[in-house]
């Protein structure tokens, strides 16, 4: 890693959302040109995109697929991450109100940012993005321009947060430690 600053294990998940129409599409692969722009400069040592759906179940008990529950636990590290450092996910995740077609049962899910960017060195959560610190939001294409000039993460990382893969049916119970009547998780 001739001339980065960045540790070998610095890395980014980049999660966006599915079916959406050709402007974000081609917003979306901007970005995941850009990030791997910054893997061949060794910025980065790896680059992962997680496909995710508009909305999730807002409960662990709602969350009926792996990649429900998987992707509750990534939103539950993410506030985790923005509690401790002062900042807001919002309005990236949003609850609203869902009219089930299939039930008639109305459900609240968490709506998922059109796309979203985590970086790690090693196990700990240094960023996430879009984020608001200060009043000010910091969206994923002014964080890729801040790690394209190698700017310094000015945030206290989250321990232990390492980017774990959607769960198979032996992990569920570790998974489960959102308590499943708890209110749904909200924006911090």
């Amino acid at each position: 890693m001739q001339g980065s600053t960045q540790p070998d294990d610095t890395r980014a998940e980049l999660y966006v959302r599915s079916l959406l129409p050709d402007g974000h599409t081609q917003q979306q692969a901007a970005v995941i040109d850009r990030l791997d722009g910054l893997s061949d400069t060794d910025i980065l040592s790896e680059v992962t995109v997680e496909v995710i759906g508009r909305q999730i179940p807002s409960t662990p008990a709602e969350a009926r697929t792996e990649l429900g529950l998987f992707a509750l636990n990534r939103v539950s590290v993410f506030q985790e991450w923005a509690k401790r450092n002062g900042c807001s996910l919002e309005p990236a995740f949003q609850v609203r109100s869902v009219d089930s077609e299939i039930s008639g049962e109305q459900y609240r899910a968490l709506v998922f940012p059109v796309q979203l960017l985590a970086e790690y060195e090693g196990s700990e959560l240094r960023c996430v993005t879009p984020h608001t610190a200060d009043g000010e939001t910091t969206t994923v294409m002014d964080r890729l321009t801040m790690l394209e000039a190698e700017e310094e993460s000015t945030f206290s990382p989250l321990e232990r947060a390492s980017a774990a893969q959607p769960p198979t049916q032996s992990d569920l119970p570790a998974v489960d430690a959102i308590d499943e009547d708890s209110d749904p998780l909200l924006p911090e």
